[in-house]
């Protein structure tokens, strides 16, 4: 008698595993309710075109690329345009100052002509990257450029291609 009775039980836990098991298979989380016009609205990406920004918002944001303050600017460019943190950080981590179109925030900077740049560079300057042009070591001659001028690293890549 006493081995029915394991019998019995060993089957009825098994019965309950089985429940169980499936109970908690069957609850799965509620389908997420479709997003009204509104609610589509304000989760939309923010436009790919930003608003103008003014005179004096790029002269202080100049002003504070300058000293060395880029989150103060993010946060400017982005409370005076659509774009996003990405966008924006992006944007200023490429500012010059003085570089960006006062009327739009899409511009990224203006580049000085190549004639311009290499006429800004002082003799030793130029002879070097002369020197490491025609010894084929246009990384060299980029990095020297972005030291003497400030430059970005593709539009000091642009001159030195150009230069060749």
């Amino acid at each position: 008698m006493d081995l029915w009775i394991w019998l019995l039980l060993g089957v009825a836990i098994v019965a309950l595993l089985l429940v169980a098991f499936s109970a908690l298979r069957g609850i799965r989380p509620a389908p997420p309710a479709p997003l009204d016009a509104a609610a589509a609205a304000a989760t939309t990406v923010r436009s790919a075109a930003p608003a103008a920004l003014t005179a004096e918002v790029t002269a202080e944001i100049d002003r504070l690329v300058r000293s060395e303050q880029k989150i103060a600017a993010i946060k400017l460019l982005r409370d005076h345009s659509s774009l996003s943190l990405k966008e924006a950080k992006d944007r200023i981590e490429a500012w010059a100052p003085g570089g960006m179109d006062a009327g739009s925030a899409a511009a990224p900077l203006r580049p000085a002509p190549t004639a311009e740049i290499i006429a800004g560079l002082g003799a030793g300057v130029r002879a070097e990257i002369d020197r490491l042009v025609a010894a084929q070591q246009p990384i060299a001659a980029i990095k020297l450029l972005r030291e003497s001028t400030g430059l970005g690293l593709k539009e000091s890549k642009d001159v030195i291609d150009a230069w060749r």
